[in-house]
């Protein structure tokens, strides 16, 4: 890594932007799953879309109280995903799924009970126009 870091082509990220990347794209990290994952939004106006890694990796685990077995700290994790999903819903930035075979991306619902869920759900992406 020092002869990356010499090369000045390294930007160790602090926050929630890149100065490479800019606004457009934020970050937020997560401790529950795997402490130190991070989490990349492509942020677009009216909305985003979000890349949940193992946080949130289908459908199944938006339901707060459902994690993984080999998640870290599963405690820990379910506060994360209440707060990301919250964050989520109320700016309108969708979940891309890296382990759901049969939905690639979809938006975050909440019902009544303040239980969460999706809609919108898209199998497969093709592209996605973002505006600018």
């Amino acid at each position: 890594m020092p002869l990356l870091r010499e090369s000045g082509r390294l930007e160790l990220v602090d926050g929630a932007h890149a100065q490479a990347l800019g606004e457009r794209v934020r970050f937020e990290i997560s401790d529950g799953h795997t402490p130190g994952l991070l989490l990349a939004e492509i942020v677009a106006d009216g909305g985003g879309v979000v890349f949940c890694a193992d946080l949130i990796p289908g459908r199944p685990w938006v339901h707060l109280p459902i994690t993984m077995g080999y998640d870290r700290y599963p405690e820990l994790l379910i506060d994360e995903k209440r707060a990301f999903l919250a964050d989520k819903l109320a700016r309108n930035v969708r979940l891309f799924f890296t382990h759901d075979s049969a939905c690639a991306m979809a938006a975050v619902a909440r019902d009544d009970g303040g239980r969460y869920s999706t809609r919108d759900e898209h199998a497969e992406l093709a592209a996605w126009p973002l505006a600018a």
